[in-house]
């Protein structure tokens, strides 16, 4: 039997990804690999969205070449953005590689493989008339409770900096009918938290059905007790999302919602597509629907030309909306996108001052939010085993977001448990289990 090890970087997009990969190698025969030394077969699955990613995936590679000398059968490749974006350069660089594949590539899995093992090499990349196949086969899911569920793929966005609609291409989306189909054999299989995925997630529509619409039937779907959907843009959070946030039961009160910027020159160089009062009306908007909905967001700091002024309009921003968390980064120029050729590029060290303000605002932020939590009781989804204050615990997660760790011998994978917490941290919180008697 032939063993198979992915290596994956980047998003649920591309875990999922490899998941989805897992499934059709152990389709074709394969078997897992419990290191690199021991595959036949190792794939990196790669994300291009940060700075330097080729270099990352060639330096890793070169760390993986002295295993085909000693494995001669052993096939090399390259999956995901980067394979997208580097196409046949990977080669170039890296001679030794024996398949590339884009993210959009999945189904020709089977064929390249042949392929690389019949003549050396083997490439498989999207072209803009290609379908979306979203059906890749049985999939190899990460141990875990929650289960994701691709909804739709690809970008229609044109914002400056992001590589993603060349990577993954245009949008394309599921039916409903596939997608609730999915869902119903996720419930049959024990899972109760279900995550759809996309680029712009709150873009999706099929014929008549919209995000809104299809929450509202995954909700009926029995055994689904938790649904999020990830990653929103804010030009297409539309009032009947806001609506079936509010009124589906099982819609967590959470969302990850980029800004990017505070200042709104900044926004339209991005080409974003709206301004930051428009962000800000629909966070109140929310906030007013759902008051205790938990909110996250993207920021990128020192986009070309950003001053410091319009600097200070994103700590403003953060300081006013008070995120629970922030993803943020410096800019980096990605290969192919408009902002990459923008002048006023701004110097690191400017970049990475301006960084640990906005990190340090947050941690504020955070730590006070948190401390208001102390008291509160929620269900608690468990998802892996823990330690806390040397006890045996278990982490898992609240329908708000929020990762805590609980004191209990009785957990297990997927368990839901009421839990208050009496601790909190700057990014996760201490809690203790309650029993059926005090929740009555």
């Amino acid at each position: 039997m032939k063993r198979f090890l992915i290596e994956t970087w980047g998003c649920q997009m591309n875990i999922h990804d490899s998941e989805k990969i897992s499934g059709m190698l152990s389709a074709l025969g394969y078997l897992p690999a419990p290191s690199p030394e021991q595959a036949d077969l190792i794939l990196l699955n790669t994300c291009s969205i940060r700075e330097k990613a080729a270099e990352k995936i060639f330096s890793r590679l070169g760390q993986l070449r002295p295993l085909k000398r000693t494995n001669p059968d052993l096939l090399l490749g390259v999956c995901g953005c980067v394979a997208q974006q580097e196409g046949e350069s990977i080669f170039r660089r890296a001679p030794y590689v024996d398949l590339v594949m884009g993210p959009r590539s999945l189904s020709q899995l089977s064929a390249l493989l042949d392929q690389a093992r019949r003549d050396g090499r083997s490439i498989g990349l999207i072209r803009d008339d290609e379908p979306f196949v979203s059906d890749a086969g049985p999939v190899v899911r990460q141990s875990g409770p929650r289960a994701y569920v691709t909804v739709m793929e690809g970008c229609n966005k044109s914002c400056t900096y992001c590589i993603v609609p060349y990577t993954r291409g245009r949008e394309v989306y599921r039916s409903a009918a596939e997608i609730l189909s999915e869902v119903r054999t996720l419930t049959g299989q024990g899972y109760h938290e279900v995550e759809f995925l996309g680029q712009n997630v709150n873009a999706y529509h099929h014929g008549i059905d919209d995000l809104s619409s299809l929450l509202r039937m995954a909700d009926r779907v029995p055994g689904v007790r938790r649904l999020r959907f990830t990653t929103s843009h804010p030009g297409h959070l539309k009032r009947s999302i806001m609506n079936a946030m509010r009124d589906v039961p099982s819609v967590c009160n959470h969302l990850h919602l980029p800004v990017q910027s505070g200042s709104d020159r900044v926004l339209q160089r991005m080409r974003r597509g709206y301004t930051r009062a428009l962000y800000q009306d629909k966070i109140a908007l929310l906030r007013r629907m759902i008051p205790d909905i938990a909110l996250s967001t993207d920021l990128i700091v020192g986009f070309p030309g950003e001053t410091e002024d319009e600097f200070t309009q994103t700590l403003d921003l953060v300081l006013q909306v008070e995120f629970d968390q922030i993803y943020a980064f410096t800019f980096s120029p990605r290969p192919g996108t408009p902002a990459a050729d923008f002048e006023e590029a701004l110097p690191d060290d400017v970049k990475q001052e301006r960084l640990a303000r906005l990190f340090a605002l947050q941690e504020s932020i955070q730590q006070r939010r948190n401390q208001a939590l102390i008291g509160r009781t929620f269900d608690l989804l468990l998802d892996a085993p823990s330690r806390l204050d040397g006890l045996p615990a278990w982490k898992g997660r609240t329908r708000c977001n929020r990762i805590v760790h609980v004191t209990t011998d009785s957990g297990s994978v997927g368990r839901f448990i009421k839990t208050r917490i009496v601790r909190a941290h700057g990014h996760s919180f201490a809690g203790e289990p309650i029993s059926e008697a005090e929740v009555a």
